[in-house]
């Protein structure tokens, strides 16, 4: 029940929405009620639910190739200076780079197929799992990595039994920052090339004036982005409940 009260802002905001709507404070070509876009994603939701596991498809393969190369980057960036000295410069420029501005390279390298959507989601999901991988493994507590080192830990031990699981809270901040940009990464790229997912309804919705699914796939994105965050939410406080997270 508490879980469900901290969601009162967003039934705040559907409130309004349809309020607004059904007072005629704003045309329904321009923006439906609430009510009405459910009732399209109803009497459309085998087309929608087709287009949504397209979607998740593309996002979670660019997400699990990005996040895994994000982590083996930021790990070596952390562990080896020669790694760092090489990549840091890299990662440096290349990361305030508008993702999509990329796109039209990877079309001319990958085609205009899976690889070059799945490819711009996991050049988005990489550098926020690497640049958050980096700092946790370097904000390790030294006396953890001393008193393993005198114990005799060798150097895998060490990565695997004290820095990784140290940095972990890191870890999990920077694939929850990925999953986002993986979502908007997606539905731009089915905006732009695509002749299915979510990204592609919304778009091809907005050409043909149904408003009402347009915005029945806005909020289907939405949910969808929202509760993978709170699974991943959950996933984390479990995996690192031995840490003291609690707030002052």
């Amino acid at each position: 029940m508490k879980g469900f009260l901290k969601l009162y802002p967003i039934a705040v905001v559907l409130i309004v929405w349809e309020m607004a709507a059904r007072a005629g404070l704003v045309d329904p070509l321009f923006l439906p009620s609430f009510s009405a876009s459910m009732q399209a994603l109803v009497a459309n939701y085998q087309l929608l639910a087709t287009d949504a596991a397209y979607s998740l498809g593309r996002a979670f393969a660019g997400l699990i190739l990005g996040a895994s190369v994000g982590l083996i980057i930021g790990m070596a960036m952390a562990r080896y200076r020669a790694a760092e000295s090489f990549l840091d410069p890299l990662v440096a420029a290349l990361f305030p780079t508008p993702k999509l501005a990329l796109f039209p390279l990877l079309m001319v390298w990958l085609g205009l197929g899976e690889a070059s959507k799945v490819a711009l989601i996991a050049v988005s999901a990489f550098f926020p799992v690497a640049i958050n991988t980096y700092a946790g493994m370097r904000g390790v507590d030294r006396f953890l990595i001393w008193n393993a080192r005198t114990k005799g830990a060798n150097a895998l031990q060490l990565l695997m039994r004290v820095m990784v699981p140290a940095a972990m809270p890191f870890i999990f901040t920077g694939l929850r920052v990925a999953t986002g940009y993986a979502f908007l990464l997606t539905v731009a790229a089915e905006m732009l090339t695509a002749n299915n997912g979510l990204g592609f309804r919304i778009i091809y919705s907005q050409r043909t004036f149904e408003a009402e699914t347009m915005y029945a796939g806005i909020v289907l994105v939405a949910t969808l982005g929202f509760a993978v965050d709170r699974l991943l939410g959950w996933l984390g406080r479990h995996l690192i409940a031995w840490q003291d997270t609690e707030t002052i």
